[in-house]
C-alpha cells in the first residue's frame, strides 16, 4: 500500500516504512519497544477486544495514569475501536456525567490503580478490563481476565470511522463531545509531521496529559506514523526533565505555558556546563499563550527556539511559527483559515475578528450538540470563538477570545460547570466563577459566592469541590 492511500491509524503504523527494529517506545526502568513489538501488541489488542465482542466504533474509555502501556494501548485501542482517554483523576460525578452521554461500551484501566471510574463502570454495568504490565519490557501488557483468541481475525477500523472522541468544556457545564474519523486523524497528525519537521531521527519527550487532546497526536501518534520513537516517563513533574533529557536525549517536546515555566524554574537550579550539547534541537509551545519574556529566558538559557502554534481539539494543528515571527502563533497549516467580522464577512489583512476554519480534516459536528452546532457553524466555518488577525505576509496573531471559557494552563474549564457544583452546596444561594490572571498559568480561577445564611470557609468549599470536579477546576480563590 502506497503511503498516499494510507487514511487510518491501521495504515500508517501498521503498514508503515517504520524500521521495524526501531525504537518505538522507551521509558525509565524498561527495555525499550520496538516497533516490530509494538505492531505486535496492536494486533493482539484488537484480536482480544474483538473476542470479547467489540468491534469497530465501539467506544472503549481508557482511564489509566501515563505511561508507556497507557501510550501503546491509545494508539491499539484507535486502530480498530474508538478511544476515549480520559483524566483518571476525574471524581465519581464526572465519570457517571461522561459515562452516560457518550455511549462508552467499556472501560480499560491500569490493574492496581485507585480511580472512581470502577465503581461508576460498576454501577453502570459496564465491562471493565486491567492492563498489566508485562515486566521488562516498555509499553507492553497483557488484557486481563485473559481469553483466548489467537484464532480471531482481527478487524481493524475503516477511514469513516471514528477513531477517538475529545471532551472540552463549553460555555455550558456539559462537556462538548469532539469525534474525530480516522481519516481526519491520521491524515492530521501526518500534516504536524510535515509543518512540525518530524523525522524518523528524532526522540520525542511525551510529557503532555494524555486526555488532553494535545497529548494524543504531537507527541504520540505523530511521531510513531513517522518512525521516531517516543519516551513515556510516569508520573512526570518538572525536576524530571534534565535527568530525562541527559539520560534519554529527547530531540524535541511540546507543552502549554505552565509546564515549561517549570521546566525553565528547574533550569536555573542546572550548572550551564551539564547542558552542553545536550539533544533538544526545538521545544513546540501550544495550550495557551506562554509569555513573552520567559520564551526568551528559556530559549536563551537552553539554546534552542520555542515555538509557537494554535491548535484545537475540533481541528488538531491549525498554525506553527515556522519559520518564526515574533508575537505570531505562525502560518496557517490549512488554506481554509479566515478572519470574519460580526456578520459572517470575511476581513482584510490587518482587521481583527474572529478566527474561521472550514477543512475536511477535523470535525463534522458535536456530538448531541444542536444549540452548540447552530453557533459554531456559519456558511460552512466553523468559527473558533478565538479573535485574532492575519497580517500581510499571512501570520496569524491572537488577540483574544469570544468564548466564556478559562484557560488554566492550556486546560480549557467552563465557568458553568464551576458554578453548578458551587451551587449544589447546601449553604450556597448563588455563584460565579470566573478567571484572574496568573503570571505563569495564564489565567486561574476565583468563585464569587452568595451564601444562603448559613456560615461557610473557603477551605470547606474548595474540600466539597475536591469531592465533584477534578483539582484543577477548583478555585484558587474565593468572594464571600
Amino acid at each position: 500500500m502506497e503511503e498516499a492511500d494510507h487514511s487510518t491509524i491501521r495504515d500508517f503504523i501498521l503498514n508503515g516504512h517504520q524500521d521495524p527494529d526501531q525504537h518505538a517506545i522507551e521509558s525509565p526502568g524498561y527495555l525499550p519497544l520496538t516497533y516490530r513489538d509494538l505492531r505486535e501488541q496492536i494486533v493482539s489488542l484488537v484480536k482480544s477486544l474483538n473476542a470479547r465482542g467489540f468491534h469497530r466504533n465501539d467506544r472503549i474509555a481508557l482511564v489509566t495514569p501515563a505511561g508507556p502501556e497507557t501510550a501503546v494501548c491509545i494508539v491499539a485501542v484507535m486502530a480498530g475501536f474508538t478511544a476515549i482517554v480520559l483524566n483518571p483523576q476525574q471524581k465519581y460525578r464526572e465519570f457517571e456525567e461522561i459515562f452516560s452521554r457518550v455511549g462508552i461500551k467499556a472501560i480499560i484501566l491500569l490493574q492496581g490503580h485507585q480511580t472512581a471510574a470502577r465503581a461508576v463502570a460498576a454501577s453502570c454495568s459496564l465491562p471493565v478490563m486491567e492492563l498489566a504490565p508485562v515486566s521488562g519490557v516498555a509499553g507492553k501488557f497483557d488484557l486481563i481476565p485473559e481469553i483466548h483468541f489467537h484464532a480471531v481475525v482481527p478487524e481493524f477500523a475503516s477511514p469513516s470511522d471514528t477513531a477517538y472522541v475529545l471532551l472540552t468544556s463549553g460555555t455550558t457545564a456539559a462537556a462538548k463531545v469532539i469525534p474525530r474519523t480516522q481519516a481526519q486523524s491520521a491524515t492530521g497528525k501526518k500534516r504536524t509531521c510535515e509543518y512540525q519537521g518530524i523525522t524518523p531521527a528524532d526522540r520525542c519527550l511525551h510529557i503532555t496529559p494524555y486526555y488532553h487532546g494535545l497529548g494524543v497526536g504531537a507527541p504520540l501518534i505523530s511521531p510513531l506514523i513517522i518512525g521516531a520513537t517516543v519516551i513515556c516517563p510516569r508520573d512526570f513533574i518538572p525536576s524530571d526533565f534534565f535527568n530525562l533529557l541527559m539520560t534519554f536525549h529527547p530531540t524535541y517536546y511540546t507543552a502549554g505555558p505552565a509546564l515549561n515555566h517549570g521546566i525553565l524554574r528547574e533550569r536555573k537550579k542546572v550548572p550551564a556546563d551539564l547542558l552542553k550539547d545536550h539533544s533538544l534541537r526545538y521545544i513546540r509551545s501550544s495550550a495557551g499563550v506562554f509569555p513573552e519574556d520567559l520564551r526568551k529566558e528559556l530559549e536563551t538559557l537552553l539554546g534552542i527556539p520555542v515555538i509557537d502554534s494554535y491548535g484545537l481539539s475540533e481541528a488538531g494543528l491549525v498554525a506553527i511559527n515556522i519559520p518564526p515571527k515574533a508575537g505570531s502563533v505562525g502560518l496557517p497549516c490549512i488554506k481554509t483559515l479566515a478572519i470574519l467580522g460580526d456578520n459572517g464577512e470575511l476581513l482584510p489583512a490587518g482587521s481583527a475578528g474572529e478566527i474561521a476554519i472550514a477543512n475536511d480534516l477535523f470535525f463534522s459536528r458535536y456530538e448531541n450538540a444542536p444549540v452548540e452546532n447552530t453557533a459554531a457553524f456559519t456558511d460552512g466555518w466553523f468559527r473558533t470563538g478565538d479573535l485574532g488577525y492575519l497580517d500581510d505576509e499571512g501570520y496569524l496573531f491572537l488577540t483574544g477570545r469570544r468564548k466564556e471559557l478559562i484557560n488554566k494552563g492550556g486546560q480549557k474549564i467552563s465557568p458553568d460547570e464551576i458554578d453548578t457544583a458551587l451551587r449544589s452546596h447546601p449553604c450556597v444561594r448563588d455563584a460565579m466563577a470566573f478567571p484572574v490572571t496568573d503570571a505563569v498559568l495564564g489565567e486561574d480561577i476565583a468563585a464569587m459566592v452568595v451564601l444562603s445564611g448559613e456560615k461557610v470557609t473557603e477551605t470547606e468549599l474548595r474540600l466539597y469541590l475536591l469531592d465533584r470536579l477534578v483539582q484543577f477546576k477548583v478555585p484558587e480563590g474565593f468572594f464571600l
